[in-house]
């Protein structure tokens, strides 16, 4: 005989913002794969002799850095739609899914366009322990105008994030893949991974995600 697990607290919370986006935001999701030699170098060189979990630099931080810089150029992409019309955001800040125990909760740096990568990085990490300890504020939890999912550190390849109202859109990482490329007549390993872009079709139309997405894959493969 099966069991009811009855709905409360973040689970609610969860299945009812989804299901509100779900039937809210008509989504397109635009894939891309990058290449993230350079990113794994950087990551290397800024952890060399850092052994203070807290000031460690991931890829996470590496693409909130990205995304926000593309986003100086494509402004839309911070925004949200009301019924007055589209308002884009004075900051970028961005939210982080972090996995508990009890669900996803995205906690949210702030005014990620005005800092340096080490900023980003100290102070998402100190908001994912924060999460993972059950320490989060309200101001923590409030006020993103962009996600980012990472999924690749349990081996997803390919998957498609709902974006979290009133964001406009969503970043789905994957896992990064030792791919056979071919550069200059020669068949050589390459760490490459998909980005998957999802994004509001009322807000952001296909070719204006396509040069967003590009210019974030651009960034990160140009360090």
């Amino acid at each position: 005989m099966g069991k009811t697990v009855k709905l409360t607290g973040i689970r609610k919370l969860i299945a009812q913002r989804m299901s509100e986006s779900w039937n809210t935001a008509p989504r397109v999701v635009y894939t891309l794969s990058v290449d993230m030699t350079k990113t794994l170098a950087l990551i290397k060189k800024m952890n060399e002799g850092n052994e203070d979990k807290a000031k460690k630099v991931t890829a996470n931080h590496i693409l909130m850095k990205a995304c926000a810089d593309a986003m100086a150029e494509y402004e839309y992409v911070n925004s949200s739609f009301t019924e007055e019309g589209i308002e884009i955001h004075d900051e970028i800040n961005i939210g982080l899914a972090v996995a508990i125990e009890r669900g996803l909760i995205v906690p949210s740096t702030k005014n990620v366009g005005n800092k340096d990568l080490k900023q980003i990085a100290e102070e998402t990490n100190e908001l994912v322990y924060k999460a993972r300890h059950n320490k989060l504020d309200m101001d923590d939890i409030t006020g993103a105008t962009f996600t980012i999912s990472n999924l690749g550190m349990m081996g997803i390849e390919n998957f498609s994030p709902i974006i979290n109202l009133p964001e406009v859109a969503i970043l789905g990482v994957n896992k990064i893949v030792d791919t056979p490329v071919v550069e200059d007549g020669n068949i050589v390993i390459k760490p490459k991974m998909n980005l998957n872009f999802v994004a509001d079709h009322r807000v952001i139309d296909g070719a204006y995600a396509a040069k967003y997405i590009s210019k974030v894959k651009e960034i990160l493969e140009n360090l």
